[in-house]
C-alpha cells in the first residue's frame, strides 16, 4: 500500500511557542520513508498540482482586476495586487506563500536527509533521487526570494538580506538567520551544480528533474541576477540537447486545441497551478496584434469585451518552458552585442511559430538597444501569466527599464495605487506570524 507523507506547515498562536524556532510551521503526522521507492513516491507527491505556483501573478503589470479596492479589500490576492507591505494582515494566519513554499522545501528536505541511506535500491538510483530533490528545492526558494527579498544587485548583494536557508527537518533545530542575498543565490547555484552529474537526461515525466531542467533553472537564476553570460551558457546547454522544441501555433489555430501540458514538447519542467482566468491590463493588451498573433487566439477568452488569459482546455505550466530558454538566449546575445544572432533567434525560432503564416514578417533592430527592447517585448508577450513576470519586473527595475505600474479604479481613470521605479514595494515584508515566532529576524526595508 502506498504510504502518504505530509508535512503540515501550519501553526497559530495556539500552538506551542517551540514552533517559533522553525518557521512557525510544525511538521505533524510524518511517516518516515525507509525504502528508495518510498522516497521516490514522496518526490512524486511533491510534484502534484500546487495552487501557490501562481501566487505572484497578482503582482504583475500583466493583470487588471476591477473588483479590488485598496480601502476595503484585505484578501491575499488584493494585497499582492496593490503591493501592500504584507500579503496577509493577521499575525494568527498561516503565512501566505511563505508557508506553502517552505512546506514544499521541508518535504524535499525529508528526501535529502534520508534517501542516500535508504534500505534498498541501487546507489545510482538513490543518488538520482537525491539530486532531483536538490534541484527541485531551488524552485520554491527562487519564488520565495522573488517575493520576500530584493532584486539581485551585484553591487549590494553581500549586504542585502536573503532568506533563511532551511536544510533540516528536526523540530529542535532553530530557524537559521537570513542569509545575505549573495549567499542565497550561491547556495542555489551550488546545489544545482552538485546535482547535475547524478541527474538523468530523460525522466519518467516532465514534473521530474533532468539535466536539462537543471541547466534551465541555472539559466533562470542567472537571468534574475543579471549575469547574462552565465544565463546564456546554460540556455545554450539546454538547446544543445536537441530537445528544445517550440510548437508552430499555425498548426493549432483552427482547432484551438493544443497538446496537453504534460505531453507538450514545449514544456521543459512542469509545475502546475490552478487554471484561473486573469484579465489583461490595457497596457499589456496593447502590446499584441490580435489579428495576427496566434497567442491571442489560443490563450485568451473574451467576455463582454474583456480579454482574459485562459484556455479552458489547457492547464498552463508555471514551471519552465523552452520558449523561456530561447528568450533567455536571444536577450543575452543582444546584450553581448551579437545583434544579428539575437534577432535570428527572436524571428526564426520564436515569432515564426507564433504569428499567422500569411502575416509573418521578421522584426529588424536598428542597434543593440533596439534589439534588447524588441526581445523584452516578445518576452512579455510569450511569458504572460506564466509565473515569471514579477522576477523580470524586479531585475528590469534595477536597470531602470520599468515604467510606473498603475492600478486603476473600475472607471479606468481614478488611480488606486502606483508602483514607481525603484520602489521598496518590489519586496514584500516577512509575514507577521513569522515575525511573531521569530522576533529577532531582520526585516526588509519598506
Amino acid at each position: 500500500m502506498r504510504k502518504i507523507y505530509t508535512l503540515m506547515l501550519f501553526c497559530t498562536v495556539m500552538i506551542s511557542a517551540s514552533c517559533s524556532k522553525f518557521l512557525e510551521v510544525k511538521p505533524v503526522g510524518i511517516i518516515i520513508p525507509e525504502k528508495t521507492n518510498d522516497y521516490e513516491l514522496l518526490l512524486d507527491d511533491i510534484n502534484i498540482t500546487r495552487s501557490f505556483y501562481s501566487s505572484t501573478i497578482f503582482t504583475y503589470d500583466d493583470i487588471s482586476n476591477v473588483t479590488f479596492s485598496p480601502q476595503t479589500e484585505t484578501s491575499i490576492d488584493a494585497n499582492l495586487y496593490f503591493w501592500k507591505t504584507y500579503l496577509d494582515v493577521n499575525s494568527q494566519s498561516r503565512p501566505a506563500a511563505w508557508a506553502d513554499y517552505y512546506n514544499n522545501i521541508s518535504n524535499l528536505n525529508v528526501i535529502l536527509e534520508g534517501v542516500l541511506s535508504a534500505a534498498d535500491g541501487t546507489p545510482q538510483k538513490r543518488k538520482q533521487i537525491y539530486a532531483e530533490a536538490l534541484v527541485a528545492r531551488t524552485f520554491p526558494y527562487f519564488h520565495l526570494l522573488s517575493l520576500f527579498a530584493p532584486a539581485y544587485d551585484p553591487l549590494t548583494a553581500t549586504a542585502d538580506l536573503g532568506l533563511p536557508f532551511v536544510v533540516s527537518t528536526d523540530q529542535n533545530v532553530p530557524l537559521p538567520d537570513r542569509l545575505t542575498l549573495k549567499a542565497n543565490y550561491e547556495q542555489l547555484i551550488a546545489d544545482i551544480l552538485t546535482a547535475i552529474p547524478d541527474l538523468p537526461t530523460q525522466n519518467i515525466n516532465k514534473s521530474r528533474i533532468t539535466k536539462n531542467v537543471a541547466y534551465g533553472m541555472l539559466s533562470r537564476i542567472y537571468m534574475s541576477m543579471r549575469d547574462y553570460p552565465n544565463a546564456l551558457k546554460y540556455a545554450e546547454l539546454v538547446i544543445a540537447s536537441g530537445n528544445a522544441v517550440l510548437l508552430n501555433y499555425n498548426d493549432y489555430a483552427s482547432s484551438n486545441d493544443l497538446p496537453q501540458t504534460n505531453v507538450s514538447p514545449e514544456e521543459l519542467f512542469l509545475r502546475y497551478s490552478t487554471n484561473s482566468r486573469y484579465r489583461f491590463s490595457n497596457e499589456l493588451l496593447a502590446k499584441f496584434d490580435p489579428a495576427v498573433d496566434l497567442r491571442m487566439k489560443l490563450f485568451t477568452a473574451t467576455d463582454a469585451g474583456v480579454v482574459s488569459f485562459q484556455n479552458a482546455n489547457y492547464n498552463p505550466n508555471r514551471g519552465i518552458t523552452y520558449a523561456e530558454i530561447y528568450l533567455n538566449k536571444a536577450e543575452c546575445l543582444a546584450r553581448s552585442g551579437a545583434v544579428d544572432q539575437a534577432m535570428d533567434v527572436l524571428n526564426n525560432t520564436i515569432r515564426i511559430n507564433r504569428i499567422a503564416a500569411d502575416a509573418y514578417e521578421p522584426l529588424e533592430a536598428a542597434d543593440q538597444e533596439d534589439a534588447v527592447s524588441l526581445i523584452l517585448l516578445e518576452r512579455r508577450r510569450e511569458l504572460a501569466f506564466k509565473g515569471l513576470r514579477w522576477s523580470d519586473m524586479k531585475r528590469l527595475d534595477k536597470e531602470k527599464r520599468m515604467q510606473p505600474v498603475v492600478r486603476y479604479a473600475p472607471n479606468g481613470t481614478m488611480v488606486f495605487e502606483t508602483l514607481t521605479p525603484g520602489s521598496l514595494k518590489y519586496t514584500f515584508q516577512i509575514p507577521l506570524q513569522t515575525q511573531l515566532f521569530n522576533p529577532n529576524m531582520k526585516l526588509n526595508p519598506r
